[in-house]
């Protein structure tokens, strides 16, 4: 009787694991958007065009220079515009807002909390965004956390990746955005 229900069991495992032969499921999006966001940090001499500034610095950083050792304990925040190309002079369809904390003391990486605030005529509503950013990864996925108006409840992931970079005064990330939960 016992090696009987032995011998079951292992038909029955051996079955079960026949049925997922450890393919993972590949999910569809529901909702793809590609945007293009630029940053113009402050430097004490382009107050005119910069779209971000450092608010927070280690002590006895200056809050127009960024830290050296990676730029570790800077805050910056910023406003942000969005293009659909990589151009700057671009219409905007909207303002990227929030902040990045650059927190390792050892190599480019940064904290992501903020939100694409669109309004085009494709485009009306909020997505929200959070997450490390190991900046020197060609490519990186952060969380889409939800979102307002068009955006209501979607969820996803945003694959960012550095496309353009001018010292420290430039950059623009480039937002491959998909949703995988839509309402």
């Amino acid at each position: 009787m016992r090696a009987t229900c032995i011998l079951l069991c292992f038909f029955m495992l051996l079955l079960v694991s026949s049925a997922h032969p450890g393919k993972k499921k590949q999910y569809k999006p529901c909702r793809e958007l590609v945007l293009y966001f630029h940053d113009i940090i402050y430097n004490g001499r382009n107050a005119a065009n910069a779209t971000s500034a450092i608010v927070a610095a280690p002590e006895g950083a200056n809050l127009t220079i960024l830290a050296s050792q990676f730029h570790f304990g800077n805050i910056a925040v910023f406003d942000d515009p969005i293009t659909l190309d990589n151009n700057l002079h671009s219409p905007p369809v909207g303002r990227a807002q929030g902040m990045y904390i650059y927190d390792t003391k050892n190599t480019f990486t940064s904290w992501l909390g903020f939100s694409f605030a669109l309004n085009s005529t494709d485009h009306h509503g909020t997505i929200n965004f959070i997450g490390a950013d190991p900046i020197m990864v060609k490519t990186r996925d952060i969380s889409v956390v939800g979102g307002t108006g068009d955006f209501f409840m979607q969820r996803g992931i945003a694959t960012i990746a550095t496309d353009a970079f001018e010292g420290e005064v430039y950059f623009r990330l480039r937002v491959d955005i998909k949703f995988y939960e839509c309402w």
